[in-house]
């Protein structure tokens, strides 16, 4: 199946409800006051996981506690298919497995499945009583893209008999070895999208994927922060965001409830 045939089977679904977290910016409020111009990102924080065991917290770096924070209250205890989509997942976790490795050390196995890149869809399948299925992907050079055309996909099959399914992207800061040749995301930052088959009318946002544009998208190597511009697309509403290789995001509130940052 083609993309654009899957444009043409599945173009419009929708945003039932979203969440996101960066240093300092992590509730409807904080995100609308970001989008004034009234408020910055942190210089550091954590992120709540206080939902979550003591000993399953320790196991968690900063970027999986972001994910978690921003999918828990979107799954309220349900149970749906999971994507996850980074382009680096966690790099940092990684480069110090690989720190080891130049060394001589001998490798943690706790380490190493804890720095695959699908080891923070694992632990939140655990964590959050997941059983439908959990799948993460490498973003490249267009995450957004790659996310969503996959969730199309997923809701237009009907993964797990539900019509509904969770989407996520977060990235964190690279270490310095990785700059000669990507750009550093600034911040952590990870957005959870409650997706649901089908044009929406009772409240959250309607969302259309189209192909043929001729927008282009920057590469998210050069362009690293991808996700604050959806993240200002929801909080305004409204947008057309170019996805890459021709395709677009156009996002519209529904009118009568309105969306649910939750």
């Amino acid at each position: 199946m083609g993309l654009g045939s899957i444009e043409k089977l599945v173009s419009e679904f929708t945003i039932s409800a979203w969440r996101a977290w960066a240093p300092g910016v992590s509730d409807a409020t904080d995100w609308q006051r970001w989008r004034n111009g009234e408020l910055d990102f942190a210089e550091q924080a954590i992120p709540d996981a206080s939902f979550l065991p003591a000993m399953q917290r320790r196991r968690l770096s900063l970027l999986s506690k972001a994910a978690m924070a921003t999918a828990h209250p979107l799954l309220n205890g349900r149970d749906m298919p999971v994507l996850c989509c980074s382009v680096h997942g966690e790099a940092k976790r990684t480069y110090a497995l690989l720190q080891d490795v130049a060394a001589g050390e001998p490798l943690s196995p706790t380490a190493f499945g804890l720095s695959v890149h699908n080891a923070i869809v694992g632990q939140l399948s655990i964590s959050l009583g997941v059983h439908a299925p959990a799948l993460a992907l490498a973003g490249g050079d267009y995450p957004l893209l790659s996310g969503l055309l996959e969730a199309a996909g997923m809701l237009a099959e009907g993964i797990a008999g539900t019509d509904e399914l969770l989407l996520q992207f977060y990235e964190e800061p690279l270490p310095e070895l990785y700059l000669h040749n990507t750009v550093s995301p600034a911040r952590i930052c990870a957005t959870s999208l409650l997706l649901k088959a089908g044009a929406g009318s009772e409240g959250g946002y309607t969302a259309r994927l189209k192909n043929g544009s001729p927008q282009a998208a920057e590469s998210a190597f050069s362009q690293p922060e991808y996700q604050l511009p959806l993240i200002a697309a929801l909080v305004d509403g409204a947008g057309n965001l170019p996805l890459g290789q021709g395709w677009t995001l156009e996002l519209a509130r529904n009118e009568d409830r309105g969306a649910t940052n939750v």
